[in-house]
């Protein structure tokens, strides 16, 4: 791809979650008002075959770009937040460096966008845009920017989209780091060495909603999130969702279409783009 071209490139790790591929296609191509290309990562590593099969299937069928992630990234002794580090350095530091996209983003696979959705104007003024973390030993006291607390931050990778001018020169890591989930590392090898980033442009965290649609039937969970976990098939479920900024995270992702979180979560989005298409409203 030729750097000029002004397009959004969306770069998304599948790992076992037909479901999540599927919609994250659906939802994008139906909600994102830029320029767009959907890639899609089999970050399966020679596990899970079937999944794989279906992957390829579904990328065929909806003439979607789908790569790769080498067997040598499935680290199975490591933790899933140092496993996601690894692969997202890898997509950026083989692919996305490869094919300098003018725009890109990392998107969890159960990430989904469910209203228009612009950015690049954003992005052409400063140069990311996604949702904010803090390191856990000294998190702002609440969401909201009145409260935030000038300490270390970086986009969570779960919601992080970058023009590639901007960040091409950095020695970005995405790897967590102690008390920071995936992409805490960020901090260090970029933000804290730019003197041109201000917190406060990127502090979106006011509109974010947490959601507890079990939580009358939540009690499976350790202390004290005890009501944060329900019992489905005789294991315990993180029961939060959250709306972030015109996305819906259904985090700790499922494939199970019976699940009642896949679908809590397919009627939401089936919902949204119906109303949309028919601009209907309730």
């Amino acid at each position: 791809m030729a750097e000029s071209e002004n397009v959004l490139e969306f770069y998304i790790l599948i790992w076992k979650n037909i479901f999540c591929a599927e919609y994250q296609i659906k939802t994008i191509r139906h909600f994102c008002k830029d320029p767009f290309k959907i890639i899609l990562l089999d970050s399966n590593c020679g596990q899970f075959f079937n999944e794989s099969k279906e992957l390829h299937k579904l990328c065929k069928s909806e003439n979607i770009e789908l790569l790769t992630i080498p067997n040598q990234y499935e680290f199975p002794n490591e933790g899933t937040s140092i496993i996601l580090g690894h692969k997202l350095n890898y997509i950026f530091n083989n692919i996305i460096k490869e094919r300098k996209p003018k725009y890109f983003a990392f998107l969890d696979q159960d990430m989904f966008m469910f209203r228009p959705f612009k950015i690049i104007d954003f992005l052409d003024k400063y140069g990311m845009w996604g949702d904010v973390d803090e390191n856990g030993k000294s998190k702002s006291p609440t969401i909201f920017k009145k409260d935030m607390i000038q300490s270390p931050w970086y986009l969570h990778p779960w919601l992080s989209f970058y023009k590639y001018d901007f960040i091409k020169n950095e020695n970005v890591d995405f790897s967590p780091c102690p008390n920071c989930d995936t992409g805490g590392s960020l901090w260090d090898t970029f933000i804290s060495k730019r003197n041109d980033l201000n917190k406060g442009d990127y502090w979106f965290r006011d509109n974010i909603v947490m959601m507890f649609p079990y939580k009358e039937i939540s009690d499976a969970g350790p202390d004290p999130y005890k009501d944060h976990y329900f019992t489905y098939n005789n294991k315990p479920c993180y029961g939060q969702l959250q709306i972030n900024n015109g996305f819906i995270h259904m985090l700790n992702s499922h494939s199970d279409l019976l699940h009642p979180k896949v679908s809590y979560i397919k009627g939401f989005l089936d919902s949204a783009i119906f109303t949309s298409t028919n601009n209907y409203t309730f």
